[in-house]
């Protein structure tokens, strides 16, 4: 892993740590903006970035570092309303990034966004979301004993309009930054040399 790839994983942690620190209580479960990072993590830097950034952030927050919303750590938070949504993000940000990379593969020398990237990256935006829902509605539903009508109350409908807002704006961005970090990321290794000389 060279220095480039640490310096954007460190960076998408840290983004996630600063959206759990932005959130509107409405229950159990809180609205933030990790959402937002998590999947611009995998949009902008793909999979292998978005796995290892959601990695760290949690492994950050394992061992009881107060990187987790509300500012707490510790392993008993996995266990809480919130822990499904927390361990989707291990699967919805390689997913998002994987999406994003196959919409990459052919045209990955341009320097604007195509219209098929843009589309690979609705898709992956819509894909990760959807991720953290089919993991996150059962894990809430069973930690608190809950009906289905009661989960899908709590953990879904609060948070459609802001999630949609924020698919918006990782499309968006993704539209701006995916070929720059792309390209940051993916440097040629004579380049690097060059660099070093």
């Amino acid at each position: 892993m060279n220095l480039r790839r640490i310096i954007i994983i460190a960076l998408f942690a840290a983004l996630i740590v600063a959206g759990a620190y932005i959130g509107i209580p409405v229950g159990p479960v809180p609205i933030t903006l990790q959402t937002l990072f998590v999947l611009l993590a995998g949009i902008l830097g793909g999979k292998g970035i978005g796995a290892a950034s959601v990695a760290v952030y949690i492994t950050l927050g394992a061992i009881g570092l107060p990187v987790f919303s509300g500012g707490i750590g510790g392993f008993a938070h996995f266990v809480s309303p919130t822990g499904g949504f927390l361990l989707s993000w291990l699967i919805a940000a390689p997913l998002a990034g994987a999406i994003t990379d196959f919409g990459f593969l052919r045209d990955s020398g341009k320097d604007k966004t195509t219209v098929k990237q843009l589309l690979f990256m609705v898709a992956a935006t819509l894909a990760g979301t959807l991720v953290m829902y089919i993991i996150g509605i059962p894990y809430l539903k069973i930690v608190l004993q809950l009906t289905w009508s009661r989960a899908i109350a709590i953990g879904l409908l609060p948070f459609i309009p802001g999630d949609l807002v924020k698919m918006v704006a990782v499309i968006l961005l993704g539209n701006i930054f995916a070929i720059r970090v792309r390209q940051f990321l993916h440097v040629d290794k004579r380049d690097l040399l060059d660099e070093n000389a």
